[in-house]
């Protein structure tokens, strides 16, 4: 005789309900979720945006380097400072009115980098004049200095800080222990505000190769960009 297993009446209702109970739950669960997921992605911050969106130039320390990494430079008598990225140049002399530096940083083996900054109180001598004075001063060691006639190494007068300058891109022969046989390119500028005049140089030697010139003459940027008037 087969046992018949009694069910009590109502038990099957009552398990139909637990089940649709729990679906419900787990649907109404899922649909939680999404929501969420949707109002966090509308909710999501906007990305930063650029204050100075290209073309335009970017203010701070170029190269993308912190402030710290940066050495800053003034002449409290002459009222004008700069700054320079430390881990590229290595400082050879300074004082109050003068300011010499030396590229320190991965360059081809034989080329070298020098900068001189010299700032005096403007007076009868007109930029152009204390260009010319600058350059008869370099030519202690580079010899036979002419204006730059090479399209691929030419650049403008540099501009300290906001002052446009008078210069540009020159050529000449190191005169090295061995002779005068290495090539040397030289970037010169000179500026005034009214109150004091800067003239600055900056010399490549060892090289004649137009890439290596603008990889080294981009040190030189942060320099003319921080270059600061103080009024």
């Amino acid at each position: 005789m087969t046992a018949i297993r009694y069910t009590p009446p109502g038990d099957r209702d009552t398990r139909r309900g637990r089940w649709v109970v729990l679906l419900a739950f787990w649907v109404a669960m899922a649909l939680l979720c999404v929501g969420a997921v949707v109002v966090a992605l509308v909710r999501e911050p906007d990305q930063p945006r650029s204050q100075c969106a290209p073309p335009q130039e970017c203010p701070g320390p170029p190269l993308g380097q912190p402030p710290s990494q940066f050495r800053r430079w003034a002449s409290h008598a002459r009222g004008v400072s700069l700054v320079y990225p430390r881990r590229v140049f290595a400082t050879e002399s300074t004082s109050d009115t003068s300011l010499r530096l030396r590229v320190q940083a991965s360059r081809p083996s034989g080329v070298e980098a020098n900068l001189w900054l010299t700032v005096q109180r403007a007076g009868r001598t007109l930029p152009n004049e204390l260009l010319e004075e600058r350059k008869d001063d370099l030519g202690a060691f580079v010899l036979g200095i002419t204006e730059d006639d090479d399209p691929l190494t030419i650049v403008p007068a540099p501009r300290l800080g906001d002052i446009d300058g008078v210069g540009g891109s020159y050529r000449g022969t190191a005169d090295t222990p061995q002779g005068p046989s290495a090539p040397a390119i030289l970037t010169l500028g000179a500026a005034t505000n009214g109150r004091t005049t800067a003239v600055l140089s900056y010399v490549v030697t060892g090289t004649d190769d137009a890439r290596e010139i603008a990889a080294l003459r981009t040190y030189l940027s942060p320099i003319l960009t921080s270059f600061t008037w103080h009024r």
